[in-house]
């Protein structure tokens, strides 16, 4: 069975452009012709029952222009039967080293369909690269009754009712700009391939780890290895291992389904491994993986200097707008800890995607965020069970971002009535003007809109007093609290206590809420000195009704 294609050659990017130097043709109008294809002949080879990843076609597109694939439609011109021969024919593109590697190396791109002559796929929606090679694979079954043979063609470009686009029925190959082709030639591979009816097995299983690579850092104290297996010949896995430094360890955790597994390696201790991975199949042949080098550095993870960052804290709710989210990992030495994986809570509404799986060299785990619901969204993050922080992102209704109002304005329509627009997109209504002016001087920077454009900023709730401009009582309770963030009362035990914080005119700071407006507050620990509030420091720091609320 053909394992490699195209494995003689030294590097993907010197190839090809030689290739392109000598075979690019420009194609006239809206075709291009088979200059523009490069066809690697896959040599001859015999195919056994139950085996798969069979290379049968490798070829290279050569574009002028940015260029998408979008369909394929090929024919085998050998007698080989789709029902008796040709369990399944997959589309791959070339990822990793050069050459066909397969499973779990190579990206699929998707399964040919049958549809007499021809085998055909569609959506594929593959750019076209500089050094890019795709193969046509096939699966055989498990019992061939008849020899038969395989030779792929690339048959002359026949767009039955030429509207540039691929429908049933259609040959070649169809591009997003149309340019389609080819249309000059057939292009064949040079060499058939035979299928087998004997049950002829000597190859082992095929493994692959998924996620470890040859001189990888380890960054934590338990790592899951994971990969995929299969067998060539379809007569099972026995004997699975994992080998790490002579030492094997069986691996229990496999799904012959989806031919994935997985190893759970924990209590991991400083130092260098080599790692493989081996099985036997029940015939007694032996696969392996190649041996790779690991290193186990765990490093402690500090979430005081690790971080957490948004490109944008509010987004709109057409699910395409996005806010790119980049956590970096530090360690106790503000050193960046590479390859250590997060765990995101977020809410359901929140859609998150393109997210790398583990921290890069410099720390960074990046992923973007969207989602169709209005309203905060807010994602906490952590990693092995520590949490590193939090940040928040606000989904806007398009209808009121059109309004051009900014986060933390103060806004008014025809009544009289200031309301501020706080980061979660809602209005924050003002109980009266003392608690106004806790916070603001004036109305100099209140913004009018219309009473339309109002009515679609949904109410949050009341703005509390800001934390340590004034003191608060109600009226029918002595008590004197001072404001802390978010609406929080403390009571103020002692008049020495108050004299302290606010001097001897204290009394004159005091103000009463309303019984009704009371619940919008929450009561916290009590002051009894100087020493357990800071009213300067709130004054300082909680600069917005937004903060205050932690919004």
């Amino acid at each position: 069975m053909s394992t490699k294609s195209g494995s003689a050659f030294g590097g993907k990017k010197i190839v090809f452009v030689l290739i392109f130097a000598m075979l690019l043709v420009p194609a006239s109008g809206l075709a291009f012709d088979s200059n523009s294809i490069v066809n690697w002949n896959v040599s001859y080879d015999t195919f056994y029952p139950g085996t798969f990843d069979n290379v049968i076609f490798d070829f290279s597109l050569i574009s002028p222009n940015p260029d998408t694939v979008l369909a394929i439609s090929l024919k085998n011109i050998g007698d080989a039967n789709y029902l008796k021969h040709i369990k399944t024919m997959t589309l791959w593109v070339d990822q990793g080293e050069l050459g066909f590697q397969g499973m779990g190396v190579d990206e699929v791109l998707g399964e040919f369909s049958f549809f007499n002559p021809t085998w055909y796929i569609e959506n594929i929606n593959q750019p076209i690269e500089d050094d890019l090679h795709f193969f046509v694979t096939l699966e055989t079954f498990s019992i061939i009754d008849l020899t038969a043979t395989i030779k792929m063609q690339l048959p002359v470009l026949q767009d039955t009712n030429n509207n540039k686009s691929f429908d049933l029925g259609d040959i070649g190959i169809f591009m997003d700009s149309g340019n389609n082709g080819p249309t000059d030639a057939n292009l064949n591979n040079s060499s058939a391939q035979v299928f087998s009816e004997l049950a002829y097995d000597r190859t082992g299983p095929t493994i692959v780890m998924t996620n470890l690579s040859d001189s990888e850092v380890i960054n934590n104290d338990s790592f899951v290895i994971e990969g995929l297996i299969r067998d060539q010949g379809n007569h099972g896995v026995k004997n699975f291992a994992l080998k790490i430094n002579e030492e094997l360890l069986t691996i229990d955790n496999y799904n012959p389904a989806t031919y994935e597994w997985s190893y759970d390696w924990t209590e991991l201790v400083n130092g260098n491994y080599v790692i493989s991975v081996q099985a036997y199949d029940n015939w007694g042949n032996f696969g392996e993986t190649q041996e790779i080098n690991v290193t186990v550095l765990d490093q402690a993870l500090s979430s005081e200097n690790s971080s957490i960052s948004a490109d944008k804290l509010s987004i709109n709710k057409d699910g395409l707008d996005t806010s790119t989210i980049t956590v970096n990992l530090r360690d106790t030495n503000n050193d960046p800890v590479a390859n250590r994986s997060i765990e995101i809570n977020a809410p359901i509404n929140l859609f998150i995607f393109n997210q790398n799986n583990n921290s890069d060299e410099n720390g960074d785990i990046i992923f973007n965020v969207s989602s169709v619901t209005p309203g905060l969204k807010t994602l906490e993050i952590s990693s092995g069970g520590q949490i590193i922080g939090s940040v928040a992102v606000t989904v806007l209704d398009q209808d009121i971002s059109d309004i051009g109002v900014e986060f933390g304005s103060l806004i008014k329509a025809s009544g009289d009535s200031v309301y501020y627009y706080a980061n979660d997109a809602k209005r924050y209504v003002f109980p009266n003007s003392r608690v106004y002016f806790s916070w603001y001087d004036d109305f100099s920077t209140v913004q009018t809109i219309t009473d339309q454009e109002l009515a679609l900023i949904t109410i949050g709730g009341n703005v509390t007093y800001k934390p340590g401009v004034k003191l608060v009582k109600i009226t029918t309770d002595p008590k004197v609290y001072a404001v802390a963030q978010n609406g929080v009362l403390r009571w103020i035990e002692t008049e020495a206590a108050a004299i302290a914080l606010y001097g001897d005119n204290w009394g004159s700071l005091v103000e009463d809420v309303a019984d009704v407006f009371f619940t919008n507050y929450a009561i916290g620990d009590t002051i009894q000195n100087d020493s357990q509030y800071n009213p300067q420091n709130l004054i300082e720091t909680i600069t917005s009704i937004s903060l205050d609320k932690q919004l």
